[in-house]
């Protein structure tokens, strides 16, 4: 079974020679058809965090990632029953190996799920992250009118855009900043209202131009009241981490700010914005088994485009070119697309 060995930093290749593993009693084999390459996987890729629980170990010490992939059923393990060989999931595992032709899924709603008809595997395995952004919103509670910034315009900030507009939420302004510009113009055409590129403009100056500002004895803000931070902390990135952008941001009174973005290690950030402005910051990690499920009914009814945002495809022999291409600018997502043999 062919599979991709991550060995260390900027380090993964293809193997040949792995075992195929055999569904345990409550799993499925599934035969991978694309796994997608995450922003987590890529932390890891550039300097091995979290690789205990980002890579899955074969009975030859191959170090296998991918955790959001798409596929059709194998083999049932003792006591799995409502499936049937043939069936088109979609899999999602807590420790990696979906960066393979082969990966066991525990039958659970959290990780297994059908894909509808009419729906494509490569569309379908961006569902995990999907989910993701649809419980971000659900926290979020955006009413109409409000400010919302997008931090990080990847996968997952994106499918925030993408599920604000096709919930028919009615947002004032959608503004997302990024430090790439091809990110900001898929942005742009998914349903920002504004794209800032940090990189070349300062976001608090941009977007209070946009927002209007207000200055009080709890401070000064851009008046946006909903923060996504889909960036998380980057160390080798200049400036201050996005979560202090956001609390410069925040309107001073009745602001959220959700936190996805994974952070690379400890950062330092002025606190005092949280004493004086008072937000509610909410972390976010995963999904509910139903967003899984409309994630996918969002895709399939057309109401969100998942296929404009695969901006590059790889075979899995090519593992290490996916992952160097998921690190350049000009991408957005990467995916791997495998097909199992038999």
């Amino acid at each position: 079974m062919r599979v991709a060995d991550f060995l260390g930093p900027s380090h993964i290749e293809c193997r040949s020679d792995a075992t195929r593993p055999a569904p345990s009693a409550g799993e499925v084999l599934v035969a991978v058809e694309a796994c997608g390459i995450c922003g987590s996987d890529l932390h890891m890729y550039r300097n091995g965090i979290h690789r205990e629980l980002l890579s899955r170990s074969t009975p030859e010490g191959y170090q296998v990632p991918g955790h959001e992939f798409s596929g059709r059923i194998a083999a049932l393990g003792d006591g799995v029953t409502g499936w049937s060989v043939g069936e088109r999931v979609v899999g999602v595992t807590g420790q990696g190996g979906g960066m393979a032709e082969f990966v066991t899924v525990p039958v659970n709603p959290f990780q297994l799920v059908r894909v509808p008809e009419g729906l494509g595997f490569v569309e379908a395995a961006t569902t995990e992250p999907l989910a993701d952004a649809l419980q971000m919103l659900r926290k979020a509670e955006i009413t109409a009118d409000e400010n919302v910034v997008v931090f990080g315009a990847g996968i997952i900030g994106l499918g925030v855009i993408q599920c604000i507009r096709a919930k028919g939420l009615r947002p004032a302004h959608v503004i997302a900043i990024d430090v790439h510009q091809t990110r900001l113009d898929a942005a742009l055409a998914v349903g920002a209202t504004h794209a800032v590129n940090a990189r070349d403009e300062d976001p608090f100056t941009r977007i209070s131009a946009i927002c209007g500002e207000e200055n009080d004895y709890r401070g000064r803000s851009a008046k946006v009241q909903v923060v996504f931070d889909c960036a998380g902390y980057i160390a080798q990135m200049a400036g201050p981490p996005p979560l202090e952008t956001a609390l410069r941001l925040v309107a001073t009174r009745g602001a959220r700010i959700i936190c996805f973005g994974a952070f690379e290690e400890r950062m330092l950030i002025d606190f005092n914005y949280v004493i004086h402005k008072e937000p509610t910051i909410l972390g976010s990690n995963g999904y509910a088994p139903e967003e899984l499920v409309e994630a996918l009914e969002l895709m399939v009814s057309g109401r969100i485009d998942r296929s404009c945002l695969v901006s590059h495809r790889f075979a899995l022999q090519d593992v290490g070119e996916a992952f160097a291409m998921q690190s350049r600018p000009e991408s957005v997502k990467v995916m791997l697309a495998i097909g199992a043999p038999g």
